[in-house]
């Protein structure tokens, strides 16, 4: 179980936070594929999270046509792992429980309901871009994914099903790379 500070801050990020988390996370995505973060006033959350979805599987699109996929893939990563390492410094992460509170969190701003076990096993039983991702959208910008736990946790996310394939739910494996307990 995480531990009570980070509960309580975590509690403190979902209450106030959803739509300005999912406004940094939009600008951080416009930027990697080198746009500019759309106009997103006075729209709710739920919105938000619609046009961020219908955004993303467009540039992720015209990236995986062109010449220019596994660089942008890259930077979607890296710029996750610069926030992951980011809320790691800001919250009281000292261990993988703590870890994986964090990570829930974070994706339940999404809508995503995301569990993980002591193990590193990671289930998505739903996930709100699931509907508006293509299998190779949802491959493309699991880069995000990837980022987020690795500067979380330090650890190495790799995904072996997925909802955009026809799964009932996704599921990945976090190699935790000597985590405390």
């Amino acid at each position: 179980m995480a531990n009570l500070t980070l509960r309580l801050m975590l509690g403190g990020l979902l209450l106030a936070g959803r739509k300005k988390g999912l406004r940094d996370l939009f600008r951080l995505t416009a930027e990697a594929f080198g746009q500019a973060p759309p106009d997103l006033r006075g729209l709710s959350p739920d919105e938000i999270l619609l046009k961020y979805a219908h955004f993303t599987r467009t540039e992720a699109e015209r990236s995986l046509a062109g010449a220019t996929a596994q660089t942008l893939r890259e930077s979607l990563r890296e710029r996750c792992q610069g926030l992951g390492r980011d809320l790691r410094s800001r919250l009281p992460i000292r261990s993988r429980a703590d870890a994986a509170a964090a990570l829930r969190a974070l994706y339940r701003l999404l809508a995503i309901d995301l569990a993980v076990d002591a193990r590193g096993e990671v289930t998505v039983r739903r996930c709100s871009l699931a509907a508006q991702y293509t299998p190779e959208v949802c491959g493309f910008m699991s880069a995000m994914d990837e980022g987020i736990v690795a500067g979380l946790s330090d650890g190495r996310l790799v995904f072996s099903r997925r909802l955009t394939e026809g799964a009932d739910r996704c599921l990945a494996r976090i190699d935790w790379d000597g985590e405390n307990e």
